[in-house]
């Protein structure tokens, strides 16, 4: 093989290693995949642990039953323990590049809620707001 040919190949594979590189929608990744963010983010999710931006402490015990689950036809259910007392909480969600959209109801208002997604496979869902970060998993 000439040395032209040679490093015309490494030039073309650097350059689409490049391309991919800066193609990933999430600060964390995944890089690359073969499921579209619906996909992934349909599911069920339970939190493992979350980090108070302020503070900087780590809670993980306070959520052992919370689950939140995403629908592909753009509703979700969150359903949330304070005090043993259970709330279930219905609505509807959006994905705008790494921007998640929450809209539900509350009493008599509508809350209207973004995360920043920074993760998101099939496994994993880290995101977070303007008070907390938010390391979801599922199995």
């Amino acid at each position: 093989m000439s040395k032209s040919v040679l490093k015309f190949s490494i030039y073309s594979l650097l350059i689409f290693i490049f391309s991919f590189s800066s193609c990933s929608k999430f600060e964390d990744g995944p890089l690359i995949s073969l499921r579209t963010k619906k996909q992934r983010l349909a599911r069920d999710w339970k939190i493992e642990y979350t980090i108070n931006k302020e503070s900087g402490i780590r809670h993980s015990a306070d959520f052992e039953d919370w689950l939140l689950t995403f629908d592909k036809g753009g509703t979700f259910t969150k359903i949330v323990f304070y005090n043993n007392i259970e709330t279930k909480i219905n609505g509807t969600w959006e994905l705008n590049e790494n921007i998640l959209r929450l809209e539900f109801s509350y009493e008599t208002e509508t809350i209207l809620e973004f995360y920043t997604i920074m993760r998101l496979t099939k496994k994993e869902l880290w995101m977070n707001d303007n008070l907390e970060e938010i390391y979801y998993y599922s199995e």
